[in-house]
């Protein structure tokens, strides 16, 4: 989706960008940028709003769903997994995914990644929690 087309469907489905970003739990900030350009839209992203255009606007369901996602109903909003920055750093490191936004936060940088610019490894898991009998 460019941003012209995300522009045609806030002005379809009559919403501002703030109220889309509220909508999908975004920063009010990240879905001006989307809409000026400045800022990539992710495929998740466009997927719901191309269905809300499609159903005419926005039903009840569709915002059930887009709350439920947001509050993590089995979808984690973020993940850790390993990466090497591409044609760039010989060595692995661990990097938070936000899968909302789909960028990459890598220790250490300001930089901000896309896919695009990282090899991605497997996740990272977190260790499982001791039974209760070996917590004491």
């Amino acid at each position: 989706m460019t941003a012209d087309e995300l522009k045609a469907a806030l002005e379809t489905l009559d919403v501002s960008p703030a109220a889309m970003a509220r909508l999908l739990g975004v920063d009010v900030r990240t879905c001006r940028r989307w809409s000026s350009g400045a800022k990539p839209i992710p495929d998740t992203v466009a997927t719901q709003i191309a269905a809300m255009v499609e159903a005419g606007g926005v039903t009840p369901q569709m915002t059930a769903e887009i709350q439920a996602a947001a509050i993590g109903d089995g979808q984690d909003v973020s993940r850790f997994l390993w990466v090497q920055v591409r044609d760039a750093d010989p060595f692995w490191t661990v990097a938070e995914h936000d899968t909302v936004s789909d960028i990459y936060y890598l220790p250490g940088r300001l930089e901000r990644y896309a896919a695009d610019d990282l090899v991605l490894g497997p996740a990272v898991a977190a260790p499982a929690a001791p039974a209760p009998d070996e917590a004491e």
